[in-house]
């Protein structure tokens, strides 16, 4: 009876431990993993190496959740889940029917759907103690705070910020981890709207008086940091998710603790009007808005003029960069005051215009997976008496944090910027649709099915691990080689070889550029000719002044008038204030390409 009785307890806590991996994996990125800035490039996607590396945390997280589960485990779909499920299979029809050349950018974006979508059904599957689930809102919260730290060196001192924080700043303006300003301040947003959820509720106060009064008074001091952070960094989504969550939330908190409402509602407008106060004193630079505002608006009439031409078909998933710079090429229109267009800044606009009626659908379906679990979770507010109340309140206040994130997708695109934006969001939405869902409402797989997805899916988790941590090596390799000129790419050459797809079209970008410098001491013609090829094909589904100017140059030394003339004449279509596509043709060959 000993022996039993002591193995019992040994095996439940190895359960219990189990059962604390996946969030362990997930506060150790949240706090000590995102914080940290890789050299690199910019850009979007999985470009930025701290957007790899959350996909990787991802696929670990995914990993042990399954490998986690008991053996026989069925596994169960909430109503949520399955609408979500529907619209992502709707989504990926448009692939079989886009243009060729866009096909694998094209499968990107829907594989980290996918991937999302596999992510938040195995976080329904994970059995979190539910003394632990405030624990998750602690680290998002942990993870705001630091980047609203950092935000405010870079804004005041930021010669004493440690070398391996060292964030850029452009323009006098602090864009975090996340490189781009309402990319932070939606993540400011969030963060305000959490601390206001943990300051209203009183389910997560601490039974002892003395550690709850310095927890209010911790989390009353970040409303006033993120209140004021958001007035300071000057982005008017960040303004309207912020405030439009803070009100929703400062009503609910109303109807249980009007005092704490009072005195969050106090801490927020104090914190908001010294910060204007200052920045007109001239704290703070102010920005203009006008530019941007206007340039908006021309990529929302454009977007829904492709959308009426083509709207049954689209105009293909993936080619949205190409397509739109040459609608308004051949309506008489450049690039000038918009640059390249690479998304219409409307997560919705960009599924619809490149995929069609078909795409339109898809997001339909999960438009409506997203408004019925609200619709759920209000309904049981109002039917919720006694300590059910508090439950039904914490469900409409995960609703509200969902907001500022929500609200950035259709003005800009938060979740190909920033990959933490995305695993955050269906966090929050998991957590939300456990809360909501009742056992009655879900559905389970065959016992023969789940045991597939069982070890189907760890196994693929693993794989992409393994492929994380190749594209991580070669983007770290390729962004030294950038930043020293591409003089010596033998290192990304070697690198490349451990990533077979995520830095691909990058690498030949490099290579071939790589390839001029080399054409100016050998002067072999074979390496201009490798590179129109490249070129013709890369101008097929991007838009790029430096490679068209390249390529001219290239038909100038040739002397190939015809292409020539009728290249220049798209790119100076393109790009008419660029003074490399103003003259014609010169007879004269170049000694050298750069």
């Amino acid at each position: 009876m000993y022996y039993h009785q002591k193995f019992s307890i040994h095996r439940r806590f190895r359960s219990r431990n189990r059962c604390v991996l996946p969030l362990g994996m997930l506060l150790f990125w949240l706090i000590l993993i995102m914080p940290l800035y890789l050299p690199n490039m910019g850009g979007s996607g999985l470009k930025p190496p701290q957007n790899i590396i959350t996909w990787g945390v991802v696929a670990a997280i995914i990993t042990i959740i399954w490998l986690a589960m008991p053996a026989r485990k069925v596994i169960r779909f909430t109503v949520t889940s399955r609408w979500l499920l529907l619209g992502v299979l709707i989504l990926a029809i448009p692939l079989l029917y886009t243009a060729s050349q866009w096909r694998e950018e094209a499968f990107s974006r829907w594989l980290g759907l996918a991937a999302g979508m596999i992510f938040y059904l195995s976080w329904l599957q994970y059995g979190l103690p539910h003394r632990w689930h405030s624990w998750l809102l602690y680290g998002v919260l942990a993870a705001v705070t630091f980047q609203a730290f950092v935000s405010l060196m870079q804004f005041f001192a930021s010669d004493y910020i440690p070398r391996w924080l060292s964030y850029p700043i452009v323009h006098n303006r602090p864009y975090g981890v996340f490189q781009q300003v309402n990319v932070l301040a939606s993540f400011i947003a969030t963060g305000l709207s959490l601390a206001l959820l943990l300051f209203l509720l009183p389910r997560f106060a601490w039974a002892c008086k003395t550690s709850e009064r310095f927890r209010k008074y911790f989390l009353g001091l970040l409303l006033f940091l993120f209140s004021t952070l958001l007035v300071w960094l000057q982005s008017r989504i960040g303004w309207l998710g912020g405030g439009v969550a803070s009100v929703l939330l400062l009503l609910l908190g109303y109807r249980t603790d009007k005092k704490q409402a009072a005195i969050a509602s106090g801490l927020i407008v104090v914190a908001a009007a010294l910060a204007v106060i200052f920045q007109l004193g001239g704290g703070v630079e102010n920005i203009e808005h006008t530019a941007s505002t206007h340039a908006r608006l021309i990529m929302l009439r454009d977007t829904l003029k492709m959308i009426t031409e083509k709207p049954w078909l689209g105009w293909g998933y993936g080619g949205f960069e190409y397509s739109f710079q040459l609608y308004r090429l051949a309506r008489g229109f450049s690039t000038s005051g918009l640059g390249v267009v690479r998304h219409p800044h409307n997560e919705v606009l960009l599924w619809w215009v490149e995929g069609g009626i078909v795409a339109a659908a898809g997001l339909l379906t999960l438009i409506w997976a997203g408004i019925s679990l609200a619709l759920r979770a209000w309904k049981q507010s109002l039917q919720a008496q006694g300590l059910n109340q508090q439950t039904a309140g914490l469900n409409i206040a995960l609703i509200c944090v969902l907001i500022p994130i929500l609200l950035h997708t259709q003005t800009e695109y938060p979740f190909a910027l920033s990959a933490a934006h995305w695993t955050i969001f269906l966090l929050l939405l998991a957590q939300l649709d456990r809360r909501v869902s009742s056992v009655a409402e879900r559905r389970s797989l065959s016992p023969e099915i789940s045991a597939f997805l069982g070890g189907a899916i760890p196994a693929i988790s693993l794989g992409i691990l393994v492929l994380v941590g190749g594209a991580l090596y070669a983007n770290l390799t390729l962004t030294f080689a950038e930043r020293n000129h591409l003089v010596d790419i033998e290192p990304a050459r070697q690198a490349i070889k451990f990533d077979p797809w995520v830095n691909t079209e990058r690498w030949y970008y490099d290579k071939y550029m790589h390839s001029l410098l080399v054409f100016n001491r050998t002067q072999d013609p074979l390496l201009l000719e490798e590179y129109s090829y490249w070129a013709q094909d890369y101008l097929s589904r991007r838009i790029d002044k430096n490679v068209y100017a390249t390529w001219l140059s290239i038909m100038q030394y040739q002397q190939d008038t015809e292409s020539h003339n009728r290249i220049r004449q798209e790119a100076h279509g393109l790009f008419p204030e660029d003074p490399r596509f103003l003259t014609k043709l010169i007879l004269k060959p170049q000694a050298d390409m750069l």
